[in-house]
Formats: structure tokens, C-alpha cells, sequence
């Protein structure tokens, strides 16, 4: 493991003294996991800092705050690489032969309703069947011709029965390839599990990533995303997969940014917030029926993004005009967050950055841009920006402090992947119960306000197990 202290001290003051820390880290001789990881914190080390060294100075010590947490989560992001996640291959490859039986199946089921074989993943001659052969509408034209893109496809599949196959086969083919074949191919010979990539700073927000392969962009579809995590398991019989994971996280930083006491109350009492926006939203209605909560969640989480109108109506189905009204009554019943929101964005067109509870800042060079939608793209980075980074800061002091306990309190526990707002780890039987207080506490209590974090913990043989 390398030696913090040092690498901090070199990296005193200068985005100079990288290269001063990489030479230290090619000498050092500290982190030798084997001949396959030990470049893991190598590259790490030299390619996280150059984005963590970017950060301007400032009057507080905001800055070397995030600077020094950067620094300490290297040693541990690069201890979860090389540790690696136990994965079970021959089940992965059990379910990539029933993903391809699926595939064969509706081949033939969509060729007989066709009259004729084609090229399904070939967008020319699905164009072809689709509008010349059988004589569908087209909605949409693109550089290439009429578009068979999946939203075009997904409307189009409420009338014709083939379409709908067609999706689905267009959906098995990508789960085959990119994370069944993908994460096949990912397995480490040697050591038989996965070993992946994390980028410290893959977010201008601060936010974390992770590559080859990308852990984060496991997919959350059907049964079959549900048994490819359950290939990755614990290390041993006598282990388990313990996954801990920040419930509604950003909508309750919102709540405590904007103090908006209607959101606050609704947390404080416990409710359903996404049920209580649909209240909101759909006051008229009696019953709130499953696609006004998915319509107030969609709204939720979207103003956090910036959301617009048009964005809203493609992530719910819905009209513009309708998305647009929802948006504008959902400020209308939280007008702190309204307030919130429009003082955040005037701070920044005169200061020129915004920032996270933590002092994390990124600068909005074209905040105040002649060009509309350059301006207001930015004005959506200003808004995402204090909650989605606030998040990541969260989770990495987590983790840090995590890391931190489990050594200093002799815990047989490893901390093996960070996926959006989870942390999941490695765990000994015996140590499941201890573990879970200490993760639960130390991930609770990195941001005190009044609208507390609440993390949820799941334990299990494996991934999906934990989570279900």
C-alpha cells in the first residue's frame, strides 16, 4: 500500500509535483499484490491526481480537504482492485445459453411473421422490412433514413406484434454481448474473479466510474439482470455478500439544501415521498394509481437534473405541455426549492463555480453565455452539481472511514465494489452482525443535517441475494 503521508507531502502544492509522486510510486516497493495488480495503484495514483490536483485555490481549506480525501481513497480503491469480486463463471455461461435458446426462438417466431429471413441488427434492412416490406408509418428520419431507433420501435410495437419481438430481441442481444460476453471475458485467469477499474474522478461532479468492466452500468431490467448479479458472490463458503446502499440520498440532500419545509416534514414523517409528490401533482384524482407515483418520481428525481419539460415527457411517456405543468406544480407545492435553485444559479453567474457541502467546486466558465443553450446546458450542470457531487463526496469519506475501521477494529471484511449510491463487501460469517453496525454507522453519520441519511443493508450468497 503506498505511503499516504509521503504522497500528500510531494503533492504539497503543485500540479508539477505528479510527476515528482509518480517516480516515488515506480521506486516504491510497499504495494505488491502480484504480477497482475501491482500497476493498479500505480496508474491510479498518476491519472486520478492530475483531476484532483485541478481544484482552485480558495481563502478555507476546502480545497486540501478534497484533495486529502482523494489521496486516501487511492490506497483504498486500489486495495478493491486488486482484491477483486469472486465471480461465479459457470453460471454466468449458463445463463448466456439461455439467453441464446431465447434469441433462436424469437428469430424464427419474427421471421415467419415477416415471410422472410433478414439481418435483425442490421438497421438498413430492418428499415427495409419495417417500412417498405410491411408498410409501418415512420415517425422519425435520421442522417441514415427512417428511424428504428427503441423509442420509434417502442411506439410503434403498441399496434404490431412483430415489433414488440424485435425490441426484445434487440434487448437479449445487448445483455448477451455487452455484460454476459463482456463480463465473461472480463474474468482474471489467474485469479478467477473481477478485477475492476475505477476512474477517482470519472464525474466532473466528482463522481466516481469504473471501466473494464463498467461495474456501474450493470444492467436493472428483468430476471435475467437479476441472475447476472447473482454471479458475483462471496469469496468462501463461509463468507457472505453484504451490499449497503443510501436510500433516496440526493432527494434528501435537496431537502436539506433547499429547506423546503413541506419536503423536510414529508421525510421527517416517514412517508413515501415519491406517493406524496403524486398527491401533489394529481390532487384532483381520488386514487393515485402506479403511473402518477412513476409520473411524481420522475419529477423528483428530474428536478435534481434540471430537468425540462421534454426531457421529463420521454423518461414518462407523457406530453411535453403535461411533463411542463408537473414540473411547474411540483415548485408550486415546494417553493423553497424553487428559491433554493434560483439563488444557487445567481451565485454562480457572479462567483462563476458552484459547490458541494464538502467545498468540492466546479467551474461554469459559460454560465453567463451568449449562446441560449450553451447558457442554459450549464445552468443544469449548476443545479445537478451540489446534490450529485454532495452524493460522491458522501461516498467517498464513507469509504475512507470504512476502510479506516475495519483495520482498526480487526473486522474480516472487504469493501469489493461501489456501485451508484452502494457499497458492497466481502464479509465473514461470524463478522456479518458487527459489520453491519459499523457500516451503517459510519455511513449515516458522514453528513449530519436535519434530514438524516438512512442506509439500507441486504446480506446474502451473492449480489443479487443481498439486494433482493
Amino acid at each position: 500500500m503506498y505511503d499516504i503521508e509521503i504522497g500528500s507531502r510531494l503533492l504539497s502544492d503543485t500540479p508539477e509535483r505528479v510527476d515528482d509522486f509518480r517516480a516515488y510510486c515506480e521506486r516504491s516497493h510497499r504495494y505488491r499484490a502480484s504480477d497482475d495488480t501491482r500497476t493498479f495503484a500505480l496508474e491510479k495514483a498518476y491519472w486520478s491526481l492530475h483531476g484532483a490536483l485541478e481544484f482552485q485555490a480558495s481563502e478555507d481549506d476546502s480545497r486540501q480537504r478534497i484533495v486529502d480525501l482523494e489521496m486516501h481513497l487511492l490506497a483504498v480503491l486500489s486495495r478493491m482492485e486488486a482484491y477483486g469480486v469472486a465471480f461465479d463463471r459457470g453460471k454466468l455461461r449458463q445463463i448466456g445459453s439461455e439467453i441464446r435458446e431465447r434469441v433462436r426462438t424469437l428469430e424464427t417466431e419474427i421471421f415467419e411473421l415477416v415471410g422472410e429471413q433478414f439481418n435483425i441488427n442490421s438497421t438498413k434492412q430492418l428499415q427495409h422490412i419495417l417500412y417498405d416490406r410491411l408498410g409501418f408509418p415512420a415517425s422519425k428520419k435520421t442522417k441514415t433514413g427512417r428511424s428504428v431507433d427503441t423509442e420509434v420501435l417502442s411506439e410503434l410495437s403498441k399496434h404490431y406484434a412483430v415489433v414488440g419481438l424485435i425490441l426484445e430481441h434487440r434487448t437479449l442481444r445487448k445483455l448477451l454481448t455487452t455484460y454476459v460476453e463482456g463480463l465473461d471475458k472480463s474474468v482474471n485467469p489467474k485469479t478467477t474473479r473481477i478485477h475492476t477499474t475505477y476512474r477517482q474522478l470519472g464525474a466532473a461532479t466528482g463522481r466516481m466510474s469504473s471501466e473494464s468492466p463498467n461495474l456501474q452500468n450493470i444492467p436493472a431490467w428483468d430476471e435475467l439482470s437479476d441472475r447476472i448479479k447473482s454471479c458475483f458472490i462471496a469469496s468462501g463458503h463461509d463468507r457472505r455478500i453484504m451490499v449497503a446502499d443510501y436510500s433516496q440520498v440526493e432527494l434528501r440532500l435537496l431537502a436539506n439544501l433547499s429547506e423546503d419545509e413541506a419536503l423536510c416534514r414529508a421525510f421527517e414523517g416517514g412517508e413515501d415521498i415519491h406517493m406524496r409528490t403524486a398527491k401533489l401533482l394529481f390532487w384532483e384524482h381520488i386514487t393515485i394509481t402506479p403511473d402518477m407515483r412513476r409520473m411524481a418520481k420522475g419529477v423528483n428525481f428530474g428536478v435534481i437534473y434540471g430537468i425540462t419539460g421534454y426531457g421529463l415527457s420521454k423518461m414518462t411517456g407523457t406530453t411535453p405541455a403535461e411533463a411542463s405543468r408537473s414540473i411547474e406544480t411540483f415548485y408550486a407545492r415546494y417553493p423553497r426549492v424553487r428559491e433554493y435553485y434560483d439563488a444557487l444559479l445567481e451565485n454562480a453567474r457572479r462567483t462563476g463555480y458552484v459547490a458541494t457541502v464538502f467545498g468540492r467546486r466546479r467551474y461554469l466558465p459559460t454560465i453567463r453565455d451568449a449562446n441560449r443553450m450553451i447558457r442554459e446546458r450549464t445552468e443544469r450542470e449548476a443545479i445537478n452539481m451540489p446534490i450529485q457531487g454532495s452524493n460522491a463526496d458522501i461516498i467517498k469519506y464513507a469509504m475512507v472511514e470504512l476502510s479506516s475501521q475495519f483495520h482498526e477494529h480487526g473486522i474480516d471484511a472487504r469493501m469489493i465494489m461501489q456501485v451508484h449510491d452502494e457499497l458492497v463487501f466481502d464479509v465473514a460469517s461470524q463478522a456479518v452482525e458487527r459489520t453491519a453496525v459499523i457500516v451503517r454507522d459510519v455511513m449515516e453519520g458522514v453528513y449530519r443535517a436535519r434530514i438524516p441519511l438512512i442506509v439500507e443493508i441486504g446480506i446474502g450468497e451473492d449480489w443479487h441475494a443481498a439486494k433482493a
